[in-house]
């Protein structure tokens, strides 16, 4: 796809050059961020979770950030009411309260900031509060933006997208006292890190699109003797449509994630009972399967999972949800395979400080 110009990003580009300009290394990286795109989130009125302005056919719709989604999403409602084309898909995305969809949508236009894509295929979510009670008309995934870094600046409430063509390490553009480094590994879009939950180390998933942090029912039962008829454990019915499924809650010591750490964590236990096609969304029960894409590279998706990889599919260790995520300032470097993580600082991004 070709990348659109403007002003804004002239003006921006420039600002991180001042921000990140110096000698270049031996190997002639290039020292300086070159932003893509940049976009204003908006908190829901919870303020649990990010959602992101785009245009839908011309149409101003919001689409909920989703970090934990293995691929976008609209949803039957917005669809419907912008009567997209739809057809039939093989593939088939079903939550886990059991709302299932096989249908895709041909979105004429797509709008994301200063970029724009025409005749764009997405999944239909099966999730049927997406567009109604929920307070969003889809999911963004990082599908979208395969192999740039995305930086989300939560306290800011701005993502960015940053060429990954730049000087290993040279990323921090904004002022920050500590810097954690965060070795990851990426698995069908996915962006996974190791974590200790109260001295035991495990992987997680990183899930903007998720209110609260997850564990997998069969780990807390191994590792910690939890069930759920534990005394520490607290069960709590959630609704998706017209049905429901039994979460429970459990109070941790202590989550820590390389420089990160969050005392007293509630964390929300969910069993181990994902079918092909599911994945857990946390409260919010919105998981979607894999669906390849296809089209320019700005929605082209990782590549098909097959079925064998899909039997396997399961709920991760660790769902790091919004409830720790709304306090950080994270940027993804795609080439390092990691993450960058401060404290998030609230006002205006540091992108916006400088003058061209």
């Amino acid at each position: 796809m070709v990348r659109n110009a403007s002003k804004f990003l002239a003006y921006l580009s420039t600002a991180a050059a001042l921000l990140l300009a110096g000698p270049a290394r031996a190997d002639d990286c290039i020292p300086s961020l070159r932003i893509l795109n940049s976009v204003q989130m908006q908190a829901t009125t919870d303020r649990t979770v990010m959602v992101v302005p785009v245009k839908i056919d011309n149409a101003d719709k919001k689409l909920l950030l989703d970090t934990g989604g293995l691929v976008s999403q609209i949803s039957r409602a917005t669809a419907d009411g912008l009567d997209l084309p739809q057809h039939h898909s093989d593939q088939r995305l079903r939550d886990l309260a059991g709302n299932a969809s096989s249908a895709e949508a041909t979105i004429p236009k797509f709008t994301l900031g200063v970029q724009n894509e025409r005749e764009v295929p997405m999944a239909v979510a099966p999730n049927p509060d997406l567009g109604t009670s929920l307070p969003y008309d889809g999911l963004l995934a990082t599908d979208l933006f395969p192999g740039d870094d995305i930086d989300m600046d939560f306290g800011a409430r701005r993502l960015t997208t940053f060429s990954p063509d730049h000087c290993e390490g040279r990323v921090i553009y904004w002022p920050a006292d500590r810097i954690a480094r965060v070795p990851i590994t990426e698995s069908h879009n996915l962006i996974i890190i190791p974590v200790m939950v109260d001295g035991h180390p495990l992987n997680a998933v990183m899930d903007t699109g998720s209110q609260f942090t997850v564990m997998n029912m069969g780990v807390a039962n191994q590792l910690f003797g939890l069930t759920p008829s534990s005394p520490s454990v607290t069960p709590s019915v959630e609704t998706n449509g017209d049905k429901s499924i039994t979460l429970y809650r459990h109070l941790f010591d202590k989550l820590t994630f390389e420089g990160v750490e969050v005392s007293n964590l509630q964390v929300y236990l969910l069993p181990n009972q994902v079918a092909v096609h599911d994945r857990p969304r946390s409260l919010l029960l919105l998981a979607p399967s894999h669906m390849p894409l296809s089209g320019s590279r700005m929605f082209q998706s990782a590549g098909p999972i097959t079925e064998p990889e899909l039997e396997s599919l399961s709920i991760p260790d660790v769902i790091i949800g919004m409830d720790v995520l709304r306090h950080l300032h994270v940027y993804f470097a795609a080439k390092e395979k990691r993450l960058y993580i401060t404290d998030a600082v609230l006002g205006e991004s540091a992108l916006f400080r400088y003058k061209e």
